[in-house]
C-alpha cells in the first residue's frame, strides 16, 4: 500500500511549527505528570491510617511498629503493670484499631514490672481479717489448710511467705487456719421406752441436736414415750450430730396438734451477749433465734410448737434457763 503521506510536501516554516507544538504537548504531559503525582503524595499524606497494636512489644519492635504506618511513638511514663514484664509496652492512645492521621503521635507507657510488697504478719488474725490485711497491699489469700488446735476457729496459725518477705504483687499467701477444739465423742444412751423430754435434757447439753421425731399410736404406752432411736445405743455421736425417735402417742392425743405460742425474755443487766433461743417440742429442736442483744433488750417470738415444748435460753454460748412454751 502507498504512503498517503509520501507526496506531501513540507516546508520548512511548517516543520519548525510541528517542532514547537512537540515541545509544548511534551511539558503540558509533564505538567499533568507532576501534578498528579503531588496529589497522590498529599492524599496519601491524608489517607486514614489504623493505630497497629503495640501492647507487649519493647520501645525497639513499638517505634518500627509505627513507623512503618507513618506514626511517631511518644513515651509518656514508666510506671508498675502487673500483668505486663518490665520494658514493655504497657499502654497506648490511641488504642489498637484506631483510625488516625499519618504522621500522628501515639502516646505509650512503658511497664516497670510487677510491684514488690512486703508480706504483712496475719498470724493470730481471724480469717476475715487476713483477707482483709493482705488484699489491702495487693495480695492474695492462697490455700487454706484446717487444723484442729486450742486458738479460737478460724484464727491464722501459719503463712507462707513468711512476714516481711518481699514478693510480686498479687502473690498468694496460703494460711494454716484454726478449726477449733476437736469435737467430744459420746455414746449414744439407751433412751428407748423412756420419756422423749428426758432424752432432749440428756442430749441437749452435748449439743446434740434432735433432727427428726416421728409419732406412732400406741394407746399402751404414755404419750411422747420412746419407741425406737436412730442411732442406735452404743454408737459414738459427736457434738452438733443430730438424732431421731419415733415416739408414742394416743389416738386420741389432742397434744399431737400444732399450736402457735410465744417466748419472752428480757436481756439482763451488763455488757451486749449474744442470745440464742432453741425450741424443743414433739417434732423436734430448733433455734428460732441467735443476735446480739444489748442490756435489757426485750425479745418477743412468736413460734408454733406441738406437744409439750421447752425454750431453753444461752447467751454467749452458755446456757442459762429452760422456759415452759404453753
Amino acid at each position: 500500500m502507498k504512503n498517503p503521506f509520501q507526496n506531501v510536501k513540507i516546508t520548512p516554516k511548517e516543520l519548525e511549527l510541528v517542532k514547537r507544538a512537540g515541545e509544548l504537548l511534551g511539558k503540558f504531559t509533564l505538567v499533568i505528570l507532576l501534578t498528579g503525582l503531588i496529589a497522590m503524595s498529599i492524599m496519601k499524606k491524608h489517607q486514614p491510617m489504623i493505630v497497629p497494636k503495640i501492647i507487649g512489644m519493647n520501645q525497639s519492635q513499638a517505634e518500627n511498629a509505627l513507623r512503618s504506618k507513618g506514626l511517631i511513638m511518644q513515651i509518656n511514663r514508666q510506671q508498675y503493670d502487673e500483668r505486663i514484664p518490665a520494658g514493655l509496652i504497657s499502654s497506648q492512645i490511641p488504642r489498637a484499631n484506631s483510625y488516625v492521621k499519618r504522621g500522628q503521635t501515639v502516646v505509650v507507657v512503658i511497664s516497670k514490672g510487677n510491684p514488690k510488697v512486703k508480706v504483712p504478719l496475719v498470724i493470730g488474725e481471724s480469717l476475715p481479717e487476713a483477707q482483709v490485711s493482705l488484699t489491702g497491699i495487693h495480695l492474695k489469700v492462697g490455700h487454706e489448710s484446717l487444723m484442729h488446735s486450742s486458738q479460737p476457729e478460724n484464727t491464722v496459725l501459719a503463712q507462707i511467705p513468711d512476714e516481711d518477705e518481699l514478693v510480686d504483687s498479687a502473690t498468694e499467701v496460703d494460711l494454716l487456719i484454726s478449726d477449733g477444739m476437736p469435737s467430744m465423742s459420746f455414746l449414744m444412751p439407751d433412751l428407748q421406752h423412756k420419756p422423749l423430754e428426758n432424752a432432749f435434757k440428756l442430749l441437749r447439753p452435748a449439743g446434740i441436736t434432735i433432727q427428726k421425731i416421728t409419732s406412732e399410736v400406741h394407746d399402751d404406752l404414755d404419750s411422747a414415750t420412746v419407741i425406737s432411736q436412730n442411732p442406735l445405743p452404743g454408737t459414738h455421736i459427736q457434738s452438733k450430730d443430730g438424732v431421731s425417735f419415733v415416739v408414742s402417742a394416743k389416738s386420741a392425743d389432742s397434744s399431737l396438734k400444732a399450736r402457735y405460742s410465744k417466748v419472752v425474755f428480757d436481756m439482763p443487766e451488763g455488757n451486749p451477749k449474744r442470745l440464742q433461743i432453741d425450741v424443743f417440742d414433739q417434732t423436734g429442736t430448733q433455734t428460732i433465734y441467735n443476735k446480739m442483744e444489748s442490756p435489757k433488750d426485750h425479745v418477743e417470738l412468736g413460734v408454733n410448737v406441738t406437744g409439750k415444748a421447752v425454750a431453753e435460753i444461752y447467751l454467749n454460748q452458755q446456757f442459762l434457763e429452760e422456759l415452759p412454751i404453753e
